[in-house]
C-alpha cells in the first residue's frame, strides 16, 4: 500500500462526535462492551479536562479515520507522572500505510513534552500486528498479565 499524508494534530470538541464513532469501531473489534454513552462521556471529560489525558486524531482530507488516546497515571514504579497509550486506531481502509505509527510517535512526543517518564500500553494476545509496531517503536513487554475489577460506581 502507499503511504499516506495522514495530518495528526490535537482533537478538539468539534471531533468529539467522530472521536467516539471511531472508538466504537475499535471497541467492537476487539469485542469490548461500553456503552455509546459512557465512551461519549469518556471523551468529553478527557477534552474538557487536558490534565487527564490527551486525544489525537489522524486526519485524511479533513476528516478523522485515526485516533490516539493518552490518560496521564502516577505510578510509582516510574517515580511519577506517566502516560498509558489506552487506544491507538485507524480505521481498517487506512492500515498498512504507516498513520499508527505516525500517531504512536505524536502519543509519545506529547507524553514527552508533557513530562511523563514512560509511556504503557497494553497489547491484545493474538495481535502481532501492533506488538510487532510497538516493539520496532522501542516499546518491551514485561512479565505480567493486566486484570481488572469492574466496580459499581456511586450513584450509578
Amino acid at each position: 500500500m502507499t503511504r499516506s499524508r495522514a495530518l495528526v494534530r490535537p482533537a478538539r470538541r468539534a471531533d468529539a462526535e467522530r472521536l467516539v464513532a471511531l472508538l466504537v469501531a475499535q471497541f467492537r473489534e476487539h469485542r469490548i462492551k461500553t456503552p455509546v454513552r459512557r465512551i461519549g462521556r469518556a471523551v468529553d471529560g478527557v477534552l474538557r479536562h487536558p490534565e487527564r489525558g490527551r486525544l489525537l486524531v489522524a486526519t485524511l482530507a479533513g476528516r478523522p479515520i485515526g485516533l490516539a488516546a493518552l490518560s496521564f497515571i502516577w505510578p510509582l514504579e516510574h517515580g511519577g507522572r506517566s502516560a498509558w497509550l489506552e487506544e491507538l486506531y485507524v480505521e481498517p481502509p487506512h492500515r498498512g500505510r504507516g498513520i499508527g505509527r505516525t500517531l504512536l510517535r505524536a502519543a509519545c512526543r506529547l507524553a514527552a513534552r508533557s513530562g511523563a517518564a514512560a509511556v504503557d500500553l497494553e497489547v491484545d494476545a493474538g495481535h502481532t500486528r501492533a506488538a510487532r509496531l510497538y516493539a520496532r517503536e522501542g516499546f518491551r513487554p514485561l512479565p505480567r498479565a493486566r486484570w481488572v475489577r469492574r466496580l459499581r460506581r456511586a450513584g450509578r
